[in-house]
């Protein structure tokens, strides 16, 4: 991906296909998880029409080496529900991803959950200057077989990511919400990101 693969995204976005994308890679070997994790935005949905044909010949946009060594098990269609880009430039390369997976089959849970609880929660987290930014993504179709929304938390560097429990019970302190919405929460995934050269 380094050498060859992020060259064919940039060539996509530069194309207008994509808007924009991401590459996240685990920090640990873990069966029950993803190794690496692609998070494609297209302008518009006609684009995503253009990106099935892709599909066909490279799933997941992956070149055929690749393929032989990772094949993409899931595709999530989902929507942007909520985020915030960093305020001022930063190195990604330096960013750590802590990725958050919720069961939620039901919207309206999801959302009281999103409002009350995720994004008052990474809004203080990015007051308190230990993260770069976020997104909050729900899936477009309900029954999605791993996750009904997913939080993606960009910490500022690894000094950043060590104050997490710190800050974390600072804020959670002065959050009120439905503690049994809270159990939707998954196993987190820690996670670096690719950065084009």
């Amino acid at each position: 991906m380094n050498e060859y693969g992020i060259q064919r995204f940039e060539h996509w976005k530069q194309d207008g296909l994509l808007s924009d994308y991401r590459f996240l890679f685990n920090w640990y070997v873990d069966v029950d998880a993803w190794d690496a994790m692609a998070v494609l935005s297209f302008p518009s949905y006609a684009q995503i029409a253009r990106w099935k044909d892709i599909e066909r010949a490279s799933p997941g946009g992956l070149m055929r080496d690749a393929l032989d060594m990772a094949w993409p098990l899931n595709t999530y269609p989902s929507d942007l529900v909520s985020s915030a880009d960093p305020g001022q430039p930063h190195n990604a390369g330096q960013s750590v991803f802590f990725v958050v997976p919720y069961d939620n089959p039901n919207g309206s849970d999801f959302r009281e959950l999103l409002n009350s609880w995720i994004v008052p929660q990474a809004k203080a987290s990015m007051q308190e200057g230990i993260l770069a930014g976020y997104q909050v993504f729900k899936t477009r179709y309900p029954g999605a077989k791993r996750w009904q929304g997913l939080l993606v938390l960009e910490y500022k560097d690894f000094d950043s990511f060590s104050r997490r429990d710190e800050v974390n019970a600072k804020i959670r302190s002065q959050l009120n919400t439905n503690p049994a919405l809270r159990t939707a929460e998954r196993e987190p995934i820690i996670a670096d990101a690719l950065v084009p050269r």
